[in-house]
Order: C-alpha cells, then structure tokens, then sequence
C-alpha cells in the first residue's frame, strides 16, 4: 500500500471537512495518507521520506512553497514524484501537466492508479549574491506590474476564479496601455538580443498570470527556456489582443520569441517577477540556466 503525505492549502469554507473529505477519497483508493496544512508550518518536511509521493492541493503558488523544499534535497535524498490537486485561481502547472483543473478532486485521485510520471525541468536565476528558481517564468515588464496591481485592486466584486482571471486581464490591458518600455541586453546560448520592450518573459512552462500562453511549444522536460518578448512596435497590436481575450474571443498572439538554454539578462525594469512573487530585480547581470530532470509529477495517462 502507499503511502501519500497531502500537502494542503486550506481556503475559503470549513477547512475541517475539506480536510477529512480527501484523507477519505485517498484511503478509499487504497492510499495511506497523512494530512498537514502548509499554512501551519513545515513539519511535514520532515515526514517527506517516509511517503512515496506528495500530493499537493491548492495553487501554483502552493506547488511552488513545496518545490522549494523538494529543490533544496541532494542526491542522496529520496526522489519524491509529486501529484497536484488543482484548487488555486489560474492553475497554470496543473495545464503544463495536462490535469484537468475542471474536474472534482475524486475524478483526480481515482486517475492516480493510471498515472505517469512526467520529468520536469526547472529554472535558476543567480548573480554574485543570490540564487533563485521558477517553475512557471520569470521575466520584467507588465506582468511584475500586474502583480503589484493586483495585490491592491478591489475585488469586492469577484465570485469565483473565472471572475478573477478576467479582472486580472483587465488591469493588464491597462498596464500595456501606459507601461513604460525598457532597454533588455540579452545572450542567449551564443547569440545576442538586445532591444526595447514592454514584456520580457524566460518561460519554462507555456502559460503564466491569467492563464496567456506565451510559449504553446514549450514542454517540461524538452532543456531548454522559451524566452518571449513585445516590443513597442506590438504595444497596440498587444492591448487589442487582451481586449479580446477579456471579450473571451478564441485567439492567439504573434510573441516574438527564441529558445536557449542558458541566458545571460541585462534590463532596466524597476522590478521583476520569479514565477508569481513580486522582487526587486537582481542587482547586477542575471544568470539563468536551465537544470534538467529536478522533479517528477504524476500526471494522467492521457496527457
């Protein structure tokens, strides 16, 4: 029998119930599962190699605390394949992994008998004094503004997730609008990119924010980042496009964009963002690489 550690989030609604709700729909699969909220500390890091895999219930923000843990382990520690339920608003990994953010979370947990597990690459970013890393993207421009909007925009009005995906659009079609471009030097592997833009996105998967793909071939274990960027020759061209997506019109947008595997990035941008937080960019030059094969997740045979 094996045995499961559930890593959850707990939200809105009466935690209690959610939480004996899918300790039940695990062990009815014949699961052994021990619960812990991620909101009460971090003692479950310690019971990690004493489960056959993680199960993580909540957002890419949720999924993220936990890949901090799992990053810090070395060789020597037990490879632990993760699972995710999705319950956040945007769920981007959760459509990297093909896991359908759509169904209840007992059509998930009867999919995992006939799971696969999927490689997962991973993104550092370092300079001379700090080393970080992303699952989704990191990058400058108008998505670290729509972060910082976010975070202070009135969302009295909000009733779900799909009401909060369309505001975030909103305000991101305001931000194109006024955003400031900003000067980017790039070297990527061997060539040399350098420019005006008002995003500058380094995409490991091919989604991030309000569910925009910005990178449709990228793949989680293909080695390789997708670097996308709009200039100010596409600033117009790129505000009618989120005007469309908010009207919910089925659509897609010309990014100018190349792959690398290592990236060196100078840029002017007072900020920056690494996955969905917020930072102050990187003093000097950033470093990203791309490390190879760092995680595993189990995923539907489908996908």
């Amino acid at each position: 029998m094996k045995q499961a550690i559930l890593l959850h989030n707990p939200g809105a609604g009466d935690e209690d119930h959610l939480k004996s709700d899918l300790v039940e729909c695990i062990e009815k699969e014949g699961y052994t599962c021990v619960y812990f909220s991620v909101k009460k500390g971090d003692r479950w890091v310690q019971q990690l190699d004493q489960a056959d895999f993680a199960i993580v219930a909540g957002g890419d923000g949720t999924v993220r605390g936990v890949v901090k843990e799992l990053v810090k382990r070395n060789a020597l520690d037990k490879k632990i394949p993760v699972t995710i339920l999705p319950m956040g608003t945007a769920n981007n990994l959760s459509i990297a992994l093909g896991i359908d953010s759509n169904l209840n979370h007992s059509s998930h947990i009867k999919s995992w008998n006939n799971s696969k597990r999927q490689r997962f690459d991973v993104g550092v970013i370092k300079n001379a004094e700090t080393t970080d890393f992303f699952l989704e993207g990191a990058g400058y421009g108008v998505f670290p503004h729509l972060i910082q909007k976010m975070i202070a925009v009135d969302k009295s009005k909000v009733k779900n997730a799909k009401d909060e995906l369309k505001l975030a659009l909103e305000v991101l079609h305001d931000i194109i609008l006024s955003a400031q471009s900003e000067k980017f030097w790039i070297k990527a592997d061997d060539q040399i990119y350098e420019g005006n833009c008002i995003l500058l996105e380094v995409m490991n998967i091919q989604s991030i924010g309000p569910n925009l793909i910005l990178s449709p071939e990228a793949a989680t274990d293909d080695g390789v980042f997708n670097v996308v960027y709009v200039d100010e020759e596409q600033r117009a061209d790129f505000a009618d496009y989120i005007k469309k997506r908010i009207d919910q019109q089925d659509l897609t947008f010309n990014y100018k964009s190349f792959e690398a595997k290592q990236l060196t990035i100078d840029c002017e941008s007072a900020y920056m963002h690494i996955d969905d937080e917020l930072v102050l960019p990187l003093k000097n030059i950033a470093v990203f690489e791309v490390r190879e094969n760092v995680l595993e997740f189990l995923v539907p045979t489908s996908s």
